[in-house]
């Protein structure tokens, strides 16, 4: 984005935000919400995944059937910053189901902070996540070739969410579904990544689905969730 040669101040009154914010893009530690990425791409005379092409589609629909989604060829080519702001921008809805998911809290900054945030803004949050006391656990693990890791990466997160489990609006379950797609939502957004047989779930591709953008696809994937969050037991919470 610098290398348009744009006048900071003009840029960010024209997407309607604060020069800071305006500078906090260019650095990489944040991306705009959509309303705020198109005013910006109009200023500009460009389109937001000109800009941004880590958040916004850059394909389009070639025939019924098909949809525009956009595509890492792995999960870790996401920016940190893209998951913060993914997750930060949300006002209605978190669901997360992973297998581990120890890498949002080691890799995404502040993502425990990001929660409780979401949260107090009236934000419902469901976290779920693979039971480490299930021999599924092992078998997912050997299917990766990492048995033991995936097995202690569980209970990782198994501790680290139930440390928030007493924020009010977050609600944590634990599952021991074998097989199946890790999914991100934040509101009308999702991350699904899905696994590719004996790889490591960082080097499995990741698509970014808006609902807007193919409805019949983010459903799916969101029916994908409800039905292991129905199955799922919950977990305690701590504490009185």
């Amino acid at each position: 984005m610098d290398d348009l040669r744009v006048d900071d101040s003009n840029l960010a009154r024209a997407a309607g935000v604060d020069i800071d914010a305006v500078d906090s893009w260019i650095r990489g530690e944040s991306m705009p919400a959509p309303t705020s990425a198109r005013r910006a791409a109009d200023a500009l005379d460009c389109d937001p995944q000109d800009l941004w092409p880590d958040i916004f589609p850059t394909l389009q629909p070639l025939s019924t059937g098909t949809a525009a989604v956009s595509v890492y060829t792995r999960r870790t080519d996401i920016p940190a910053a893209a998951w913060t702001s993914f997750f930060a921008r949300a006002t209605e809805a978190i669901d997360i189901l992973v297998y581990s998911g120890t890498f949002l809290f080691e890799d995404v900054p502040r993502f425990a902070k990001t929660l409780s945030n979401a949260a107090s803004r009236g934000a419902q949050i469901r976290f779920l996540s693979g039971d480490p006391d299930t021999s599924t656990a092992e078998l997912h693990g050997l299917d990766e070739q990492r048995e033991r890791d995936l097995t202690g990466r569980r209970r990782m997160t198994y501790s680290r969410v139930r440390a928030l489990s007493n924020i009010d609006g977050l609600s944590v379950r634990v599952h021991d579904n074998p097989a199946y797609t890790p999914l991100f939502r934040a509101d009308n957004a999702l991350i699904t990544t899905p696994h590719l047989y004996g790889a490591p779930a960082g080097d499995s591709p990741a698509m970014l689905i808006r609902r807007d953008d193919t409805l019949e696809l983010w459903n799916n994937h969101q029916q994908t969730f409800e039905r292991a969050w129905n199955k799922a037991r919950a977990m305690a919470r701590t504490g009185p």
